[in-house]
């Protein structure tokens, strides 16, 4: 009677290092991808694939490579190597960057891949390796150009057919930066650009919209008016113009500060606290400079 795959190898990992155990078909690779699986969800941070051997895993991780990991160890390479292979192609581990440089295999669960699965199912490897790198740049966004260099594909009209494909399966969209004029830069659907490259609730498709920094800047004067020489923080001065119900955005607390500090350049008002570098945007105080 043959004992089963999965008890020899808990067997074996309990006892020292022995030959490497060879095992053949279908059931059996099956045994070792759910093994490959539940190592990986153990240590989130490394199984490191046979492909970043010249990379020393981090301290606490010595064991958790797929050469030093006890489980695994004793598993034949290639039986190994086919079951990583199955489980990236079925989007049950994903292949990722590790922050200090290589890479490891990152467990999925089965209902997070099945996801995946009909989110990217029909892409390319050039395709989804265009997608990982607009993904790896989050809110700041790519170029053409960024695409081309840090994906190697040389032929621009290929990552151009790229990118239409990825759009239409609203995979990714793009935008426009105030500081790089009408060219096109490339993000995740989901997200949306920093507002360094976009410029925040002040610009509408790259445009400045004098009107609504007029009309704020007319009611952040005209709280400090309303406050004379007692003054107030720069969030009431937020709170005091989202109250008025005037202007259509949500004006964020970076963004109010920069109303107040160009009535500050203007002589309109002066500061509460000589040096408030130190303090939060939201607490830094003003007051009417001739009430």
């Amino acid at each position: 009677c043959r004992t089963p795959l999965v008890v020899q190898l808990r067997i074996m990992a309990d006892e020292p290092p022995a030959k490497k155990v060879k095992v053949e078909g279908g059931s059996d690779l099956k045994n070792v991808e759910a093994l490959l699986l539940a190592e990986c969800k153990k240590h989130p941070q490394w199984i490191a694939p046979q492909d970043q051997t010249s990379m020393a895993p981090p301290k606490d991780y010595a064991e958790n490579t797929l050469d030093g990991n006890k489980v695994l160890e004793p598993i034949d390479k290639g039986l190994l190597g086919q079951a990583v292979q199955n489980l990236l192609k079925k989007s049950r581990l994903q292949l990722v960057n590790h922050p200090k440089g290589g890479r490891f295999l990152r467990y999925v669960s089965e209902e997070q891949a099945q996801q995946q699965v009909e989110r990217f199912g029909g892409l390319s490897t050039n395709e989804l390796l265009v997608y990982q790198k607009i993904e790896e740049a989050k809110t700041k966004g790519l170029f053409h150009r960024d695409l081309k260099s840090r994906t190697g594909i040389t032929n621009p009209n290929t990552i151009r057919t790229i990118i239409e494909k990825l759009m239409k399966r609203k995979l990714i969209k793009d935008f426009t930066s105030v500081h790089t004029g009408k060219k096109k830069m490339y993000i995740l659907a989901e997200l949306e650009p920093s507002a360094e490259l976009t410029g925040g609730n002040w610009y509408t498709a790259g445009e400045l919209d004098m009107d609504l920094v007029e009309t704020s800047s007319k009611l952040a004067l005209h709280f400090f008016k309303s406050r004379g020489r007692k003054g107030g923080s720069v969030s009431e001065v937020r709170d005091f113009i989202k109250a008025k119900g005037v202007i259509n955005c949500d004006l964020t607390v970076e963004e109010v500060l920069q109303l107040v500090e160009t009535l500050l350049y203007d002589s309109k008002i002066e500061r509460l606290v000589i040096d408030d570098s130190q303090l939060p945007a939201g607490e830094r105080t003003f007051r009417l400079l001739n009430p």
